[in-house]
């Protein structure tokens, strides 16, 4: 059985999905096969990130209508570990029965599965990918996002796996001249455990541009160490100035 991640935020905009894909890319490089499935009904964008959006035909609907699951996994044109199905172009399509069913089936084909969930509280499917699922809640440092955090942690449905924190867009420079609050304090205050601290990269604001990070980048040895952690390294955070 493959681990199940989840990612979800509060709001739009804390860049969910990049991390969504960088946490793909890192699993990646250990060489673990990958399946990211985008839940935004209507709001699709994992396709547009990866570059498959110009194969798209089936979707995640289409599975859970009765197709075979092959019929809308498409793989990365460039990483063959990864593979995408994207969301429903139309909300309301999937159902927590349906869902549950082909959760259970998708866990036991790849390493790593990672459900990129929609901003905002509604966590009404959220139970239905399993209790193995381990929730990721990506936020950013500033206090707005990290309020929103707050209440995330305050709804998410319990399971076996205690819900971890990343926090995404970081930059030293705000927090060194005390214009967000320090870590420990966005930890206290957003209600979960540190996972990892993604930088603000450029490489994670043309990911739907040039569909990859590179692996020299801060920002791919940041997910690289999240997804490390993931799989039970001791990885220590580096000094605040070097992520």
């Amino acid at each position: 059985m493959g681990m199940c991640l989840a990612t979800t935020s509060g709001k739009g905009g804390t860049g969910k999905s990049t991390v969504s894909c960088g946490l793909s890319l890192a699993f990646a490089k250990m060489g673990k096969s990958v399946l990211l499935i985008d839940m935004d009904e209507g709001l699709r964008c994992l396709d547009i990130l990866l570059g498959i959006d110009s194969n798209v035909i089936f979707d995640l609907s289409d599975i859970l209508n009765g197709a075979p699951i092959s019929k809308a996994i498409y793989t990365m044109p460039t990483n063959t570990l990864i593979s995408i199905i994207p969301a429903p172009s139309q909300p309301g399509s999937v159902t927590a029965e349906d869902l549950s069913v082909f959760a259970e089936k998708v866990k036991s084909l790849y390493d790593v599965v990672i459900f990129d969930f929609p901003a905002g509280l509604d966590f009404s499917l959220y139970s239905a990918i399993g209790d193995d699922a381990q929730f990721l809640s990506i936020c950013n440092p500033d206090p707005v996002s990290v309020r929103d955090a707050a209440a995330v942690c305050a709804a998410l449905p319990e399971n076996k796996n205690a819900a971890r924190l990343i926090i995404n867009r970081f930059d030293a420079t705000f927090i060194n001249k005390k214009i967000y609050s320090n870590i420990d304090d966005i930890i206290d205050s957003s209600g979960f455990r540190l996972l990892g601290l993604v930088p603000q990269s450029i490489d994670l604001m043309l990911l739907s541009i040039n569909h990859n990070i590179k692996p020299r980048s801060r920002a791919f040895k940041a997910c690289l160490r999240i997804a490390k952690r993931l799989c039970g390294d001791d990885i220590r955070l580096p000094k605040i100035k070097k992520i």
